[in-house]
């Protein structure tokens, strides 16, 4: 995915994390009623199998990269189409009422990923989210400095 976000500085480097992204077309029957088509883009995270609803396909950009850097996937092709699926059906549901489950085209798939930047910014590691812009300490992801709640509700 082509990134919006970059850090100020000109040493960092970068991960990239793999989605799947799917253009599908869901096809209602209704009785009494015309027939709807909904067009739904699902990106497939392929780390976590979590699904976000987007409003179009975005701009995907093509680099040669090493292979280290690149985050293998999780989860294969299948279980994300089935995924997307699922997850069309609940939005779709939620604005149509019909008796059948849609039928479902995948207009368009990639497999596109998206670049986390690593950095230093005052003797502190950071990761940037390069779609949103948002800077997280990368020490305390990776527990350096240890677990900060020590409930049984924490994560």
């Amino acid at each position: 995915m082509r990134p919006i976000f970059h850090p100020d500085t000109e040493e960092r480097d970068f991960v990239l994390y793999p989605y799947h992204i799917f253009h599908l077309r869901l096809f209602y029957r209704r009785l009494g009623r015309s027939d709807r088509v909904f067009d739904y883009f699902a990106y497939v995270d392929l780390y976590r199998l979590g699904v976000e609803r987007g409003d179009g396909f975005i701009d995907l950009y093509e680099w040669d990269v090493e292979e280290k850097t690149v985050m293998e996937p999780l989860v294969d092709y299948e279980e994300a189409e089935k995924k997307a699926f699922e997850s069309a059906i609940i939005w779709g549901n939620s604005r149509v009422i019909s008796w059948w489950l849609p039928r479902i085209e995948v207009v368009r798939h990639e497999r596109a990923y998206k670049v986390f930047w690593i950095y230093e910014k005052d003797g502190e590691k950071l990761i940037m989210d390069s779609l949103d812009g948002k800077e997280y300490s990368l020490d305390a992801m990776a527990g350096k400095n240890g677990r900060g709640c020590k409930g049984p509700f924490c994560r």
